[in-house]
């Protein structure tokens, strides 16, 4: 029986193995190869570099997105897309940290930003305030994601800083190092979307003569 044929399918099969048991860190070339117990060239040929694979790995996350039933409307289809993708990137062990900075353009990232953006200017909000509003979103939900990963991982309780120096931050301890990463998320979509909310309203209203 001829060897078996490896696609670029099984590399990144393997690397979100990796991924999802020893983190990013693990994630290398040569480390995917001894995984599938193939030579390093095997890997390569398939993917290239490893920032070719991580890539490609950001994008292979995409495929347990849903864009089925979402919202008619513009904005609430664009907060359900974007929740959506944020538990899509909670299900991998330092999914956030992957995608950020290496987001190529495949077929999944681009469906899934077409939808974005395309729910955006649906719901009136001009071209240019759509890209941006696309990508500040974006960045927030990968902050934000990152954070609260890197949280599940280090076991950091910061804690309050002396009253009489920072007054305000040992006031506000509580709230500051809260773990409640929902809550802060929730908050800053609402509060990029209500730009973009005013943005097309703006857009609609009849300019003075």
């Amino acid at each position: 029986m001829p060897p078996r044929r490896h696609t670029r399918q099984d590399v990144i099969d393997a690397a979100l193995e990796l991924l999802n048991e020893h983190g990013l860190e693990a994630v290398t070339i040569r480390e995917v190869a001894r995984r599938m117990r193939v030579n390093v060239n095997t890997v390569s040929f398939q993917v290239g570099t490893k920032a070719r694979l991580l890539g490609l790995m950001s994008d292979a996350v995409l495929t347990h997105l849903s864009l089925e039933d979402l919202p008619e409307d513009g904005f609430p289809r664009a907060e359900e897309i974007l929740r959506r993708y944020r538990q899509t990137l909670l299900t991998y062990r330092d999914g956030a940290r992957l995608t950020a900075g290496n987001t190529p353009f495949e077929d999944h990232t681009r469906e899934f930003t077409e939808e974005l953006v395309t729910a955006l200017s649906n719901a009136g909000v001009p071209d240019k305030e759509s890209t941006h509003g696309m990508w500040a979103l974006f960045y927030f939900l990968l902050g934000i994601t990152q954070e609260q990963q890197a949280t599940q991982t280090q076991a950091a309780s910061e804690e309050a800083p002396p009253a009489d120096r920072y007054p305000t931050l040992h006031r506000l301890h509580a709230h500051l190092f809260s773990a409640d990463f929902d809550a802060r998320y929730d908050f800053g979509v609402a509060a990029i979307l209500a730009h973009l909310r005013h943005s097309a309203s703006a857009q609609d209203r009849p300019r003075d003569s």
